[in-house]
C-alpha cells in the first residue's frame, strides 16, 4: 500500500506580430513566452519538438498532471529564474512551477497548451554552512537529497517522510514531518527564502527581513513569488527508534482506539509520534522515537499490544536517513486525488472512520484503492515552530492542542473509474466533516500538502492570518502576477 500512497504544442514567433494593446488567448501569450524563452535559454528550453519533452510532461505523481504545456523553462540559477519570469510575464501568459511533481491538484503544478511550466529541478545546489547547522537547498532538491547530506554530518533535516518529495511544495505548504513536537513543522525550520518576486526582483526572508513574507511563506505557498532556495536548519536528532507493521483490518476495534491513547501518551513524552495507513485490505503502522532505545518505548504499548499480521522492520535502532530510504519504496502510475480533514483525536470517532473505509472501499476498477492517512499533532507543534522560525508565528494558525491530520486519497488507473472513485472520495469528505463537526471535533484548519483542489485552504487558517497573506500579496507583487497569471493553486485572490 505504500506504492499507492507514498511523486503539446510549441510556441510560435508569429505571436509577436500580435500588438501588445490587443489581448490575445492563452495559447499566444504562451506561444510569444516560449518562443522568446527558446531564444534567451536555448540550454533550458523544452517543447513538443525536442526528445525530452515527453519525459517532462510525465514527471508526475499522480497521472492527471500530466498534461501538455506550450514549453517547459528548466532554469539552474536565480537569475535565470528572474529573467525567465520577466519574459513570461510580459508576454502575458498563464505559468505554473513544479518543483518535485507531488502535488496531485490539476494545473497546481501543471499547465497545459495555454501556460509555461516552470521545471525548478535543475536548481539542486546543496552546501552545508561552516557550522553544520544550515543546509542551503536549492528549491530543486528533494527530501532525501537533504537528508543525505545532514546524514553525513550525524544530524538529520526537517523533512516529510518521503524521500522523493521536493522540499518547495512541502515546505510552502506546511510540511508534516517525523518529529514535529521536537522540531515544528517543515516550514518552521527554514531560517531564510530566497524569492523571485513578481516584478523579477530577489529578496530574502527570515525572521530579521521582509519579515512579513517570512511569515506568509510559511504555509502560504506560491502566492508570492518563486522561492529559489532555502536554508534549512539541520536538527540533532539524527539516532532514532522506529518499527512498521501491518495490521488485520477486522481489528479496527481495537487499534482505533489505542491509536487515540498513543496519541494522549505523545503529550506526555514528544519524542514519540506515529503514523498510520489504513485501507480495506491492510493497516500499517508507523512508530518512531527521537532516540535509540533498548526497549519499546512506552508511550506506544497501546498499539505493540496488539498482535500484527506482518512485522516488515523490526523495532530498530537506526538514522532518521535510513527511516526515509524505508519509507519510499517505488509508487506506481496512477491518477491521485486527496482531501484534508483535521479533527481533535476521539477513539469512538476514529472507530466510525475506519467502518466508513471498508463500506466506501472500491470493490471493482483498475487499481482502485481508497486510502486514510492519519498524522497525529501534539499540541507543543504551534509553540515549538514559532520559537525555531525567531518567535514569527507561521501561517497555518494551528490551534495549540492535540490534534489530527488526516487525508483521503484515491486513486486509479482507468479514467472509466474516475466518477466512481470522485464520488467515493466526496462521500468520505462529506462524512468525516459531518461526523467530525456533530461530534464536536471538527477543527477549521485544512493542511495544504493534502488538501484537494476545492478546499479553501488560505480561507481555513482563520480571518487574521488570511488578511495577512492578502496584503502580503499586494505588496510583494503589485501586479497579481501569481494570482493573475498562476494557473491554479490556493490562491489568495480566490480565498
Amino acid at each position: 500500500m505504500y506504492k499507492a500512497v507514498i511523486a503539446l504544442l510549441a510556441g510560435s514567433s508569429a505571436a509577436t506580430a500580435i500588438p501588445d494593446f490587443f489581448p490575445r488567448s492563452p495559447s499566444s501569450s504562451a506561444a510569444k513566452a516560449c518562443s522568446q524563452l527558446k531564444a534567451t535559454f536555448p540550454s533550458n528550453y523544452v517543447d513538443s519538438s525536442s526528445s525530452n519533452y515527453q519525459a517532462e510532461v510525465e514527471l508526475n505523481w499522480s497521472t492527471n498532471c500530466e498534461l501538455p504545456a506550450a514549453c517547459f523553462f528548466t532554469p539552474t540559477s536565480t537569475d535565470m529564474v528572474a529573467k525567465g519570469l520577466s519574459i513570461v510575464t510580459k508576454a502575458g501568459s498563464q505559468f505554473a512551477i513544479r518543483n518535485g511533481g507531488h502535488n496531485p491538484n490539476v494545473k497546481f503544478a501543471s499547465v497545459d497548451g495555454s501556460g509555461v511550466l516552470f521545471d525548478m529541478g535543475q536548481m539542486k545546489s546543496l552546501t552545508l554552512s561552516s557550522d553544520n547547522s544550515i543546509i542551503h537547498a536549492g528549491t530543486g532538491n528533494k527530501g532525501g537529497d537533504v537528508q543525505k547530506i545532514a546524514d553525513s554530518v550525524g544530524k538529520s533535516g526537517v523533512t516529510g517522510l518521503n524521500t522523493g518529495v521536493g522540499i518547495s511544495g512541502l515546505t510552502l505548504g506546511g510540511g508534516y514531518t517525523l518529529f514535529s513536537q521536537l522540531n515544528g513543522l517543515v516550514t518552521d525550520n527554514i531560517a531564510n527564502f530566497e524569492v523571485v518576486l513578481g516584478d523579477s526582483s530577489i529578496v530574502n526572508a527570515n525572521a530579521t527581513s521582509n519579515t512579513d513574507l517570512y511569515r506568509a511563506l510559511r504555509g502560504g505557498g506560491n502566492n508570492f513569488g518563486i522561492v529559489t532556495r532555502f536554508d534549512m536548519r539541520t536538527s540533532p536528532v539524527h539516532n532514532i527508534w522506529y518499527t512498521l507493521f501491518t495490521l488485520d483490518p477486522k481489528d479496527y476495534a481495537k487499534f482505533m482506539p489505542a491509536l487515540a491513547q498513543v496519541q494522549a501518551n505523545m503529550e506526555k513524552d514528544p519524542k514519540a509520534n506515529v503514523y498510520m495507513l489504513a485501507a480495506k485490505n491492510e493497516v500499517e503502522v508507523a512508530l518512531f522515537y527521537a532516540e535509540p532505545a533498548s526497549a519499546k518505548p512506552d508511550a506506544f504499548a497501546p498499539l505493540l499490544n496488539i498482535t500484527p499480521l506482518e512485522t516488515p522492520v523490526p523495532p530498530t535502532n537506526g538514522t532518521v536517513y535510513k527511516l526515509a530510504q524505508i519509507m519510499s519504496p517505488p509508487e506506481n502510475s496512477v491518477v491521485r486525488q486527496i482531501d484534508s480533514v483535521i479533527t481533535k483525536p476521539n477513539a469512538d470517532y476514529y472507530v466510525a472512520l475506519f467502518k466508513q473505509i471498508l463500506e466506501q472501499a472500491p470493490t471493482s476498477g483498475s487499481e482502485t484503492d481508497l486510502v486514510l492517512a492519519i498524522k497525529p499533532m501534539g499540541s507543543r507543534v504551534p509553540s515549538v515552530g514559532t520559537a525555531k522560525a525567531g518567535g514569527v508565528p507561521n501561517s497555518l494558525n494551528m490551534p495549540p492542542i492535540s490534534q489530527t491530520w488526516t487525508s483521503i486519497l484515491v486513486q486509479y488507473k482507468d479514467n472509466k473509474d474516475k466518477d466512481m472513485m470522485t464520488q467515493i472520495q466526496k462521500n468520505m469528505d462529506t462524512w468525516m466533516t459531518a461526523n467530525a463537526r456533530k461530534a464536536n471535533l471538527l477543527l477549521p484548519n485544512l493542511f495544504a500538502n493534502d488538501a484537494g483542489a476545492h478546499q479553501n485552504v488560505m480561507a481555513s487558517y482563520g480571518s487574521e492570518s488570511l488578511d495577512n497573506l492578502k496584503a502580503v500579496s499586494r505588496k510583494y507583487d503589485t501586479a497579481q502576477v501569481f494570482q493573475k497569471l498562476q494557473a491554479n493553486g490556493f490562491l489568495v485572490s480566490k480565498a
